[in-house]
């Protein structure tokens, strides 16, 4: 046994000195070495994916990171609110609410949905489908929903669901105005009309704000975070008068119905400053039923249809004529027995005649007169008034979808051409661009820009430096006053002894001309069933306040102006004249309601007085005092049997008055200064007319109106 424990020293020591003959150093070290490297490359690799995360994309991670614990809110701007010229709501906002749920975390998706569908009538099933996404964060349920069809889910607790206030728009006079004031999407992007066109303004910009999340994922609004606050949009007021337009709009669609017509459209401008008082086409639509417009609906085709003018042009022809001295009005004319044959085609009249004067010839309204007469006057001097009157080129209103019509140049005229452009064909135009021509000679031979707004105004209370108004533009003078008057002259022997008699009233001078026009077809000919019927004119014709043009597109049951047009132009001037002088022609009548007095600023005992004129009860027993609100409002239809409910203020009831409910538009500054009065509160005053427009501030910290008239 100690043989056998030597023998195995003795073989250790053998192995330990046979591994003594190899280089020691270098069997230890290469695996060090390698350690060393694998440790280094990995310590790179480290550093440069620090480097990547906090340097190269550190801003990435560091959104990443507050999105876990944070959430940017938008805070919507309110658009800003459309205003008629005497400050009647055009168009608005009303409180919704949009229904947000996180699929991720919604715990009652059935019980919500079941409330959405009952309060909107949207598919259960669908709307489940939607909420119960997988890998899809926030859906959209439900968007402008009015709060009280879904009250439900304000007592729902769930942290997967978020009811967001939202602001939409609505349209108190549905399709009064619908096609002028236009419509937005369901994110508030105007879409067509005034809302198209001054989006920007009426837009303002959204506000934010940074709300924390809990570790329950419920959001909470803190101090600590970033909030801006959202600049609502600016108000606009426009020319219109919303109780002309639903007069207008009446009566187009009785015309319409009457001749059986596919279409029509009417423009009432003042001439002496240009603004649009109404513009309308039929048929219409409704604003707040979105999803029911059709596009033809939508078009305002008194600026976005062209046709050929036919007779009503004559007034441009005639003005040429007179300016240049080319004929004078009891100038001898030949008619030619109604009609003349050339080799390019022939021209005819409906009541041919062999002589006449040129006055009998425009009453008449012969064609063949004006064709010769106009091919008397120099090419380029023609064309020159017709360019002036506004035709060939965009008049530049401020409504979107304007066209400017077809007209030569004086190099692309043929011999026809002065003959067919004298008496309305071989051009087109727009309603718009007919009825600023006789604005233009009814305004004395001067042409005023034609629009539609009349003021652009920040929401603030306070008086703001960049409120714009816009005053009334003169473009150019086309004809001198003598000649105007001269055409006038003629154009009310038209409505008295000649074409437009259907368009006379009693005690209402009108000025005035008829126009029966073929359409032009498909293929660029002149149709034989297809006709357009208008009737052009001013009124009170010594004094013209209002041009207006109604255009009835396609009559099937006559197709003369004189028949389809010059009647709907007659109505339309009885009702607006006799809305404005209701102390004289008391009784309004539409249908079974009246158009309800102005009493505001008045006393009392006259405004008992002046709604007895027109049958309606007071609602009130106070005796004494200044009417500061009715219901319903001033120049509202409303149910004669129904009555006027008054609210009548004395100085010691002044300290409950909220000014910001008085609204004064509309009112003599007489009214308004009676308010004022009774309420204390002081007043400045610039211009003069009527009040169309307050705005209020503060002097020593008193409250104070200024009110502005024109």
């Amino acid at each position: 046994m100690y043989k056998d424990f030597l023998n195995k020293i003795n073989s250790l020591l053998s192995a330990s000195n046979e591994e003594e003959d190899y280089p020691r150093e270098e069997k230890k070290f290469w695996k060090f070495w390698l350690v060393i490297l694998f440790v280094n490359i990995g310590l790179g690799i480290i550093v440069i994916r620090l480097f990547q995360i906090q340097i190269l994309e550190g801003e990435k991670y560091q959104l990443l990171a507050k999105s876990q614990h944070e959430r940017r809110m938008s805070l919507p701007a309110e658009r800003g609110i459309v205003y008629d010229r005497n400050g009647n709501l055009l168009a608005g906002n009303i409180n919704t609410v949009s229904v947000i749920v996180d699929p991720f975390l919604l715990t009652n998706a059935a019980e919500i949905c079941q409330i959405i569908a009952r309060g909107t009538g949207a598919s259960y099933e669908a709307l489940y489908t939607r909420a119960t996404k997988e890998n899809r964060r926030y859906e959209r349920l439900a968007r402008g929903i009015m709060p009280h069809l879904i009250d439900e889910l304000y007592g729902v607790k769930d942290k997967g669901l978020l009811l967001i206030n939202e602001p939409s728009r609505y349209y108190p006079y549905g399709e009064a105005g619908a096609q002028i004031i236009g419509f937005t999407d369901s994110d508030g992007n105007g879409l067509s009309g005034i809302e198209l066109q001054f989006d920007e303004a009426l837009r303002g910009r959204d506000g934010y704000v940074v709300m924390q999340k809990d570790a329950r994922q419920n959001l909470h609004e803190s101090q600590d975070f970033q909030r801006t606050e959202p600049t609502n949009g600016k108000h606009l007021t426009l020319t219109i008068d919303i109780n002309l337009q639903r007069i207008i709009q009446y009566e187009l669609k009785a015309g319409v119905e009457y001749s059986e017509a596919s279409s029509a459209s009417a423009v009432v401008i003042e001439p002496s400053t240009g603004e649009i008082l109404a513009i309308a086409s039929y048929p219409s639509f409704d604003g707040n039923k979105r999803g029911s417009i059709k596009s033809n609906n939508n078009r305002l085709r008194a600026i976005t249809d062209e046709y050929a003018p036919g007779s009503t042009f004559k007034a441009v022809t005639v003005s040429a004529l007179l300016q240049e001295n080319v004929v004078s009005e009891d100038d001898s004319v030949d008619g030619f027995n109604g009609e003349m044959v050339f080799s390019w085609g022939r021209i005819k009249d409906v009541s041919g005649f062999k002589k006449k004067t040129f006055r009998q010839a425009v009453w008449s309204s012969s064609n063949i007169v004006m064709a010769n007469y106009a091919n008397k006057l120099e090419d380029r001097r023609f064309y020159s008034y017709i360019r002036d009157f506004g035709f060939g080129n965009k008049l530049e209103v401020d409504l979107p979808g304007e066209i400017p019509g077809k007209l030569k140049k004086p190099n692309e005229f043929y011999n026809s051409t002065k003959r067919y452009l004298g008496h309305g064909y071989d051009l087109t135009a727009t309603p718009l661009q007919v009825v600023n021509a006789f604005a233009t000679i009814a305004n004395d031979g001067v042409m005023m820009k034609a629009h539609v707004v009349a003021e652009i105004f920040s929401p603030s209370e306070d008086f703001e430096d960049d409120n714009i108004i816009f005053t009334p533009e003169k473009i150019r003078r086309v004809i001198t006053p003598k000649t105007a008057k001269r055409v006038r002259d003629l154009l009310i022997g038209v409505v008295d002894s000649g074409s437009g008699k259907k368009s006379r009233i009693r005690d209402l001078k009108i000025a005035g001309k008829t126009g029966t026009s073929q359409k032009i077809g498909k293929r660029g000919k002149y149709s034989k069933k297809d006709y357009v019927a208008s009737f052009a004119g001013f009124f009170p014709a010594d004094n013209p306040k209002l041009a207006m043009i109604v255009v009835i597109d396609e009559p099937r049951k006559s197709i003369w102006g004189g028949s389809n047009a010059a009647p709907v132009f007659k109505r339309i001037a009885q009702r607006y004249m006799m809305s404005q002088n209701l102390e004289t022609n008391p009784v309004f009548a539409h249908d079974d309601s009246v158009l309800a007095p102005n009493l505001l600023g008045m006393d009392i005992k006259d405004a008992r007085q002046k709604s007895e004129l027109l049958g309606m009860k007071i609602l009130s027993d106070t005796k004494s005092g200044i009417v500061f609100f009715q219901n319903p409002k001033p120049m509202a239809f409303a149910k004669r049997n129904d009555g006027i409910q008054l609210t009548v203020m004395n100085p010691k009831d002044s300290a409950g008055i909220n000014y910001k409910k008085l609204d004064l538009r509309g009112l003599s500054l007489r009214r308004a200064l009676n308010i004022l009065q009774i309420a204390g509160i002081e007043s400045e005053v610039t211009g003069s007319g009527v009040v169309r427009r307050q705005s209020w501030g503060r002097r020593n910290k008193k409250i104070y109106c200024k009110l502005t008239l024109r």
